[in-house]
C-alpha cells in the first residue's frame, strides 16, 4: 500500500506542476458575490466535483484554506497538489456517517479559522447530488456556505470518470460565479436542505455557462 501511495504522490507532484502552468495561462473572470467574501472570515465553500478547480481559482483571498480528499490512492493524487498550494488536507469521506473527518473539518473551520473548499457531490458521486455532510459542517460550525459555479471556454473532459471531470486547457477563459453566502438554519435537516443547495448551485453553473458562451 505504501508503494502504491508513493507512486501516486509522484503523480500528484506532476499534476501540481501541470496545474501551476495551466493556471498561469488562464484568463479568469469572477462574477457574483466575490466582493462580499471577507478574507478574514472562514467559510464552507462548495462546487461540483467536475469543476473542482474553480474553487482554487476564485477564492484566493481566503488565506487559511483546507480541503477534503478520500483516503484512497485517488485521494493521494488530489492531496499532493493541494498541499503544495497551501491547503491543509483532511483525509476521509464527506458523508455524515464519516464522523472522524467531519469532526476534524468542523474544528478547522470553527476553531482554527480555516475555510473549507470541497465538492458537494464527491468523492464518488452520484454526480450533481449534494451530500449532506458539508451542509452539516456549515451548520455545526456556524459558518456560512458559499457556492461556486464555473465554466471553461476550452477544456478536456475525462469521459471515463464518474463525473466527466473537466480540466481547462491552457490559455482558455474561465468564468467563476460566486453565490451569496448562505446561513444554514440550525433546525434544517441536512438531507432536505441538500435539495435547496443543489438548485442554487445548478443555477450558478447555468449562469457561468451562459457567460462563457458570450466570450466564444
Amino acid at each position: 500500500m505504501k508503494m502504491k501511495n508513493a507512486k501516486y504522490r509522484i503523480y500528484g507532484n506532476i499534476l501540481y506542476y501541470l496545474l501551476k502552468f495551466i493556471f498561469l495561462t488562464l484568463d479568469v473572470k469572477i462574477l457574483g458575490a466575490e466582493n462580499k467574501i471577507d478574507g478574514k472570515k472562514s467559510y464552507v465553500c462548495g462546487m461540483w466535483h467536475n469543476k473542482l478547480l474553480v474553487i482554487l481559482l476564485c477564492l484566493k483571498s481566503l488565506k487559511k484554506r483546507a480541503g477534503l480528499a478520500s483516503p484512497s490512492k485517488d485521494g493521494e493524487l488530489i492531496s499532493v497538489p493541494l498541499e503544495k498550494m497551501g491547503y491543509k488536507m483532511v483525509r476521509g469521506s464527506s458523508g455524515k456517517e464519516s464522523v472522524k473527518s467531519l469532526v476534524q473539518i468542523i474544528k478547522l473551520v470553527k476553531n482554527e479559522g480555516y475555510s473549507l473548499g470541497t465538492p458537494l457531490d464527491g468523492p464518488k458521486g452520484p454526480v450533481y447530488e449534494v451530500k449532506p455532510g458539508m451542509i452539516y459542517a456549515a451548520q455545526k460550525s456556524g459558518k456560512q456556505l458559499v457556492l461556486v459555479g464555473g465554466a471553461y471556454s476550452k477544456k478536456w473532459i475525462f469521459s471515463k470518470t464518474w463525473d466527466k471531470f473537466q480540466l481547462p486547457k491552457p490559455f482558455s477563459k474561465v468564468i467563476c460565479v460566486v453565490g451569496e453566502p448562505i446561513d444554514v438554519p440550525n433546525d434544517a435537516d441536512p438531507k432536505e436542505y441538500s435539495k435547496i443547495i443543489k438548485e442554487k448551485l445548478m443555477e450558478l453553473e447555468r449562469q457561468a455557462e451562459e457567460e462563457i458562451l458570450k466570450l466564444k
